[in-house]
């Protein structure tokens, strides 16, 4: 069960890799419906998708969950189960209207997620909140395993095709390949490892790396188009950002004309996204993606412009995909980001994929 959905949402829900059929997922939504119509206080979107996946996966007798918090962790809907294991990735600037403006406070909102006795898989973190979080996990008599100690990785090799690595934990050593860009991957890569390790006593090296190796994301640096070379990412916050101009720095600077289109979502850092990014990109084209949370695109110009000397505002998505493709020369680099919906809206128009609409 994961969130936010890229194009439609039956990739919220999956069981062995095959998303939720549009059908059962109207089904289950239509009978769940008089209790979240009645129900006080009045459920959330978050938590009435949230009930729907869980409801499936017991239709599905399914042997393991992997819940995905929707925000935080202590008050979040996915919080309402008892987890066997609990995994914190890498801790963020996000979301601070809501979870406080230092990670020392968004790290105790994470380790909400915690138990008692059970096992936390803990990713990189910086120092302040990887403290905060083996504090959190002494005080609840959580069992955690952290990166750096209890199991790391380091980068191989990388190319225009993917990463190799190497993952040295708990019990296992391991290389693996990831048809994936960025070298953050591998860090993402090896606290899944972790997981598997802790959660899955039986699961041997060669099945994990098998497991990597199909692995496919996406909205992740996703090339979908080659020339002009079209990448969509749904980086969309300062962090995140950082990671994409890392990755494109070193994948893609050879390109001669390197072209982003980019919409922001409200409540997000806009100066700090755009000043991060804006030095790789020859021109830049600000948009707004078509939902009620998003930016509007002329602030994200007013932004754009303290950063960059050659920004245009378009209005859509669409709209900004059909005036800038045929302008591109067959050696240009395009980038689309700023939100899960930007890239959304642009693998619709350039991803041939069927779509479902359950909703």
């Amino acid at each position: 069960y994961t969130s936010p959905h890229i194009r439609d949402y039956t990739e919220r829900i999956a069981v062995s890799g095959g998303n939720i059929p549009g059908g059962k997922f109207a089904g289950i939504i239509e009978e769940l419906k008089p209790s979240i119509l009645s129900h006080e206080p009045r459920i959330t979107f978050f938590e009435a998708i949230t009930t729907a996946a869980i409801y499936h996966f017991l239709e599905q007798n399914t042997t393991v969950n992997v819940l995905e918090i929707g925000l935080g962790g202590r008050l979040d809907a996915t919080n309402a189960t008892t987890p066997e294991l609990s995994v914190i990735t890498r801790i963020g600037y996000d979301h601070t209207q809501t979870l406080g403006k230092t990670l020392l406070s968004i790290a105790r909102e994470k380790c909400g997620i915690l138990r008692h006795e059970k096992p936390a898989v803990v990713g990189p973190q910086r120092p302040r909140a990887r403290s905060a979080i083996v504090k959190s996990a002494d005080e609840i008599g959580a069992r955690p395993f952290c990166w750096g100690r209890d199991f790391t990785a380091e980068l191989n090799r990388q190319s225009d095709k993917g990463l190799e690595g190497r993952y040295k934990g708990i019990r296992l050593q391991t290389d693996f390949r990831l048809h994936l860009l960025g070298a953050h991957q591998i860090e993402n890569a090896a606290t899944a490892i972790a997981a598997s390790e802790v959660m899955l006593t039986d699961m041997d090296a060669k099945t994990i790396a098998e497991g990597l190796e199909n692995v496919r994301l996406d909205a992740r640096i996703e090339v979908v188009g080659k020339k002009p070379l079209i990448i969509v990412d749904m980086s969309h916050n300062a962090e995140s950002a950082v990671t994409l101009s890392k990755a494109l720095k070193e994948h893609f600077s050879g390109h001669p004309g390197r072209v982003l289109l980019i919409g922001i979502s409200r409540h997000k850092n806009r100066s700090a996204i755009l000043k991060t990014l804006s030095p790789f990109f020859t021109e830049i084209y600000v948009t707004r993606a078509g939902f009620a949370r998003a930016e509007p695109s002329r602030r994200v110009l007013n932004t754009c412009a303290k950063y960059h000397s050659h920004c245009i505002e378009i209005p859509s998505v669409s709209q900004a995909l059909s005036e800038i493709i045929p302008r591109l020369k067959q050696d240009d680099l395009l980038v689309v980001t700023g939100s899960a919906y930007i890239a959304g809206e642009a693998l619709d128009r350039l991803d041939t994929r069927k779509r479902t609409d359950v909703c």
